[in-house]
């Protein structure tokens, strides 16, 4: 395979409410020198660990190395909105049709949901759980329609579920903003990058990780794939790339995955009075029944995290001034909801990168000889990334699972244009959903 070199990564900004909350990481050393392994990891967010952990206990003898290019679980994996789910909104947009269509995506994300809870129980990983079902809502009574239809389907599957309106949703949600939402049972809330930090936790004696050590080349050489970072270089006969929006700075799946940069704004903890001026209501976790409409949390400790914006962008992440103008946004966001509330109430703001698909397919593959890759999650990635992270280990290992099975039957991502008309494509699309969606951010 011919010689690939990594397209310089943005680095995170430092904004992120869910990394914010918790205590100082220090650092893990970066790569230096020569070294060999038996299985590398590009990439240290939940796929990556993922894999690293599942290899490293299938051969407790083998020497396994995850490169992360910045501080490991700081990446997407701690910057998304902390929804782990199995059913996920049919509505036509980048989803499938046809009931048996859904119960396949719904069993995989559902193995998904299971991988990340026997994790979290056999650890003992605190994550903020909270299995209470999520919300799937609208502000617009003409988008109503697409709640039935999606109940209908919940229904012929026998899901949980069930419609709220009118002042039992208000009293739910603290908020008279929604005119109707759809509950369903399986969605469990959790805190993103307190379950990322656990999965560093939680990696085996034979495990290595590296931060701050940029790929900046990688080879086949004979067998063997040879990775160079700024301060070394390391030997591995089976490589993995986890590193899903980037994977096509990685080289690798250039034609089937874009990626989308995501901003979000939290509130600091409501005081007592604050909170009893939106009724006190329970947590919870709220997507709108329309795309592009606004993702909206409320979370344990009494913060609200609004995420409204999608967007192309050649840099993906954001300047602090470009991220002060995204707040704007979610300023007003979260006045329509919550009046109530004053608008300096957020006190963080943060980019983060998502990867997508033209079909909702997700990336699970080995591309040559030892050399593996997964990612492309459209929006499902703490279950997903979880699971296709331990299922590339046993890959990796020349093992077959059931697992392994039920994902390589779902549809492969389909072959999108080239730059700059994708780019193009893509930013159409999304002006497009921003102008259904203008009464739901």
């Amino acid at each position: 395979m011919s010689h690939k070199v990594f397209a310089p990564l943005p680095a995170n900004d430092n904004g992120c409410g869910w990394t914010q909350a918790l205590d100082y990481r220090q650092a893990n050393v970066e790569l230096q020198g020569e070294q060999i392994a038996d299985f590398v990891v590009i990439g240290a967010g939940y796929t990556g660990l993922s894999a690293a952990r599942k290899f490293a206990q299938l051969n407790p003898n083998a020497k396994v190395v995850v490169l992360e290019a910045q501080q490991a679980a700081e990446g997407a994996s701690a910057r998304n909105s902390g929804y782990l789910v199995d059913s996920t909104l049919n509505d036509g947009h980048m989803s499938d049709t046809g009931l048996q269509q859904y119960r396949d995506k719904y069993n995989l994300n559902k193995s998904g949901v299971d991988c990340v809870s026997q994790l979290v129980d056999e650890h003992q990983i605190d994550c903020d759980w909270q299995a209470q079902g999520k919300f799937h809502a609208t502000a617009v009574p003409a988008h109503q329609a697409k709640l039935q239809r999606f109940s209908q389907l919940l229904a012929e599957l026998d899901l949980d579920h069930r419609i709220l309106e009118g002042a039992e949703l208000k009293q739910r949600l603290g908020t008279r903003y929604y005119t109707q939402a759809l509950w369903t049972a399986g969605g469990i809330m959790l805190q993103p990058a307190k379950l990322a930090r656990g999965y560093i936790n939680i990696l085996p004696d034979n495990v290595s990780l590296f931060e701050n050590s940029p790929v900046l080349t990688w080879r086949k050489q004979g067998s063997d794939f040879l990775v160079s970072t700024p301060m070394g270089q390391i030997k591995t006969p089976k490589l993995l790339m986890a590193v899903n929006g980037f994977m096509a700075s990685a080289g690798v799946k250039r034609r089937q995955a874009f990626p989308l940069t995501l901003t979000a704004s939290m509130t600091r903890p409501l005081t007592h009075e604050e909170y009893a001026a939106i009724g006190n209501p329970e947590p919870w976790g709220l997507l709108s029944a329309q795309a592009m409409g606004a993702t909206v949390r409320l979370t344990q400790d009494r913060r609200i995290m609004v995420r409204n914006t999608a967007e192309v962008r050649p840099g993906m992440n954001m300047s602090i001034s470009e991220l002060e103008k995204r707040k704007a946004t979610h300023v007003h966001g979260l006045k329509r909801r919550f009046p109530e509330l004053p608008a300096e109430v957020f006190n963080s703001t943060w980019s983060g990168i998502t990867c997508i698909s033209g079909n909702n397919g997700q990336v699970f593959d080995q591309l040559d000889s030892g050399l593996l890759v997964a990612g492309c999650y459209n929006g499902g990635g703490i279950g997903l990334a979880t699971l296709f992270g331990e299922q590339m280990a046993h890959m990796a290992n020349g093992e077959m699972t059931d697992s392994i099975a039920m994902i390589q039957a779902r549809p492969k991502p389909n072959a999108l244009p080239p730059q700059p008309i994708l780019g193009w494509g893509v930013r159409l699309r999304l002006m497009r959903d921003r102008v259904i969606a203008r009464n739901e951010n």
